[in-house]
């Protein structure tokens, strides 16, 4: 990952029954490239392309909110200057439009932000060009934390799959417990009260561990 491939955001993830608290991260994005060369020049891509393409997409979302444009749990209203976010659990947040990045994802986490900047490089440089080059899969990093990453990778196709039909953040077969990706102890759970205290007894029993000796050594 490049210093400067980082962007600076606000967000909050929201499912069915559970919103997180409003918070931020200092993102950072890493790109790969895999492939074979094509012809004299040495190199499957000039890497000075990927930077200003890279750079250029983490600028469209450094200081905005990220907002999820196809969230199923949030009522998204764009008024002129003003976009409202109506959540199930009654909040509602008012912001200026031009502080907002309006993303056609589901949730801001940063698996669907991989996805998003794997289809938005693809489409900047065009699939038919890196293939030309003898690039046939291409692996998106984003981080919102050290060691705290979602990573999208994915082969390249002719003609390509375009985002919204892909799917982007469909329903997964099972039904997972969300956890929030802030710290326990940073914020309550996003609905008041001690919400790392609950998160943690919640986890004690989730893990059939509860009573058990030394088991806060083993989280």
């Amino acid at each position: 990952m490049k210093e400067d491939f980082k962007f600076h955001c606000a967000h909050f993830v929201a499912f069915k029954g559970y919103r997180e608290r409003l918070h931020g991260h200092n993102y950072t994005v890493g790109v790969r490239m895999r492939g074979t060369r094509r012809g004299h020049d040495g190199y499957l891509i000039d890497f000075g392309d990927i930077k200003l393409v890279t750079r250029a997409l983490c600028k469209e979302l450094n200081e905005r909110f990220l907002c999820p444009t196809r969230s199923d749990v949030i009522q998204i209203d764009v008024e002129g200057p003003r976009i409202s976010l109506a959540c199930e659990d009654g909040a509602l947040f008012v912001l200026p439009t031009a502080d907002c990045a309006m993303l056609p994802v589901v949730h801001s986490t940063a698996e669907e932000l991989a996805q998003y900047f794997w289809h938005r490089l693809t489409t900047s440089f065009s699939v038919d060009r890196l293939l030309s080059r003898g690039i046939h899969t291409l692996q998106i990093m984003v981080a919102e934390a050290p060691r705290q990453e979602g990573c999208y990778t994915r082969r390249l196709t002719s003609p390509p799959l375009s985002f919204l039909d892909e799917g982007l953040g469909g329903r997964a077969a099972e039904v997972l417990k969300p956890k929030p990706c802030i710290g326990r102890n940073e914020v309550g759970d996003g609905q008041g009260g001690d919400g790392g205290k609950e998160r943690e007894e919640g986890e004690r029993r989730d893990s059939g561990l509860e009573g058990v000796e030394g088991w806060d050594q083993l989280k």
